[in-house]
């Protein structure tokens, strides 16, 4: 009986131990008697009076981060010793936002991939909560990728962007040896908005952190053509429109500059409260910064850009200043020589001329910008053709060759034997050098800024029958060299401002390597 009685106190034991565990499971709750999906406590916040924006921020140790710029699109704040920021938030302000730290990763959205993600959206809400994750060491140097106008409009040209913008991308930089970013210039989306939320999965899918200006083709017209475009829907699937952020020695500064006077009349520039919100931001990074602003259409050149003269002054002093930006579907590199030789970076089209072709129109391929970054300087960049190697980067042309079709034909009117070696990337820094036979007989200097690549001209037009206006601008970057001996074997050579070498020898006539794939 004493034995059967043990057995039994042992089974009954065995029992009320297996319930007791039972109850904790059903409750959700661990041992311990606390949920085991529950969240550690909130650290509590008492704003002083007045501020109805706030929040922590911490990094993924859960230590708070002081020193962090926060803003809600219209002032800033830091975040003090213990991780909070508080502010008096603006009656118009859509977002909350932070300026990443160099210590610290750029976040990304999960559901979209590497797309940067450092805001939320304010609502009715008052407190916002961030982390940060800390880097295992500062980034010295890094990579920098700038993408202009995609532009897509249907499914066919979204496909084009992933096959061959992307999968390019995806290339460069998995053979880059730094930290990779990115910067998509403007005109996402060529006035579909349908297609937002697709681009922005298909930009983050690469390696790289993505950052996103907006466009003139990205903001939507509303009922009343009489009334402004808005980012409404853009800034609904990408976030903040004016925004910064930083890695290493450089400060970057995203700003809208499409100004909408009506649904259709758009004029680039920045506002007066741009410009206050800037002169904040910009307060709080040091001079030995390197400054980098981008958003989508040039300010060189025309006196009409609102607030030009003061972005100039804001931005002045700082290590080196780079604007980059994009919209006009051909390259162009422009030094401002009278406001601290400022260089503006116009980036041809991922498009080229809308898809139609593989080049731009000025005869530029289809690609994008690589800067390498060391410290507060740019060390070195190029152009990258999609599909094509690097060091892809003069086409040559038969000067007097009538380019076209059954539309129209266009020449360089050049003379017999000449040759014009169309240098996409070139600048002022460059040197550009006709070889006969490998040796040396000439420097070339740009030809007329009025002349225009005839050979795009002459497929776009001539060939495809597309609207004239959208090739007017001229083409900077052309050369012209009268060779010496016809008979000799020519060679292009150009040197850019770092030191690298292009030649070309191969001269096109037809237009094989400008249709679409």
């Amino acid at each position: 009986m004493n034995n059967d009685r043990k057995v039994g106190d042992l089974v009954r034991m065995f029992l009320g131990l297996w319930v007791l565990a039972f109850v904790f499971w059903s409750c959700g709750e661990s041992a311990t008697g606390i949920p085991e999906d529950s969240e550690p406590p909130e650290t509590e916040i008492t704003p002083a009076a007045g501020m109805d924006l706030y929040g922590l921020i911490t990094d993924d140790a859960g230590n708070p981060v002081s020193n962090v710029v926060v803003s809600d699109g219209y002032s800033c704040t830091l975040t003090d010793s213990d991780g909070v920021y508080q502010m008096k938030k603006n009656a118009a302000a859509q977002f909350v936002y932070y300026s990443t730290p160099e210590e610290f990763a750029v976040n990304t959205s999960g559901e979209s991939g590497n797309m940067a993600s450092f805001y939320s959206e304010i609502g009715t809400g008052k407190r916002f909560d961030f982390e940060l994750k800390r880097l295992v060491s500062a980034e010295s140097g890094f990579t920098l990728i700038c993408v202009g106008d995609p532009q897509v409009t249907n499914m066919d040209e979204f496909n084009r962007f992933k096959t061959e913008t992307m999968e390019d991308i995806k290339m460069q930089v998995g053979a880059e040896s730094s930290p990779c970013y990115g910067l998509l210039m403007g005109d996402v989306v060529g006035d579909k908005p349908a297609f937002f939320s697709q681009m922005k999965i298909l930009a983050g899918s690469s390696p790289m952190p993505v950052f996103t200006t907006i466009g003139n083709h990205d903001k939507v017209a509303g009922v009343d053509k009489n009334l402004p475009r808005t980012a409404e829907a853009f800034s609904k699937v990408f976030g903040p429109l004016n925004y910064s952020f930083n890695r290493g020695e450089v400060h970057f500064v995203c700003l809208d500059n499409i100004i909408f006077e009506n649904a259709s009349d758009y004029s680039g520039g920045f506002t007066d409260q741009q410009m206050e919100w800037l002169k904040k931001d910009l307060s709080y990074v040091p001079k030995s910064k390197m400054v980098i602003v981008y958003y989508h259409i040039p300010i060189r050149g025309a006196s009409s850009i609102k607030n030009r003269a003061k972005l100039f002054e804001v931005v002045k002093g700082f290590a080196e200043v780079h604007l980059m930006c994009g919209h006009t579907h051909y390259s162009e590199n422009y030094i401002h020589t009278s406001s601290d030789n400022i260089y503006e970076h116009v980036h041809a089209a991922a498009c080229g001329s809308w898809w139609r072709s593989t080049i731009n129109g000025d005869g530029t391929p289809n690609g994008y910008a690589v800067y390498r970054v060391n410290g507060n300087t740019i060390s070195d960049w190029f152009y990258k053709p999609t599909r094509m190697t690097a060091d892809f980067q003069i086409r040559l042309h038969k000067g007097d060759v009538a380019f076209g079709g059954q539309y129209g034909y266009y020449s360089f009117n050049q003379s017999e034997n000449a040759i014009i070696a169309n240098v996409w990337n070139a600048d002022s820094n460059w040197k550009v050098e006709a070889y006969e036979d490998g040796v040396k007989v000439a420097d070339l200097e740009p030809l007329s800024k009025s002349l225009k690549d005839a050979w795009s001209l002459g497929y776009h037009i001539g060939v495809l029958n597309r609207n004239p206006d959208n090739y007017s601008p001229a083409c900077k970057h052309l050369y012209l060299y009268l060779p010496q001996n016809s008979n000799a074997s020519i060679e292009i050579r150009a040197t850019d401002g770092f030191g690298n070498v292009y030649k070309q020898d191969q001269i096109v006539s037809g237009f094989e390597t400008a249709q679409a794939y």
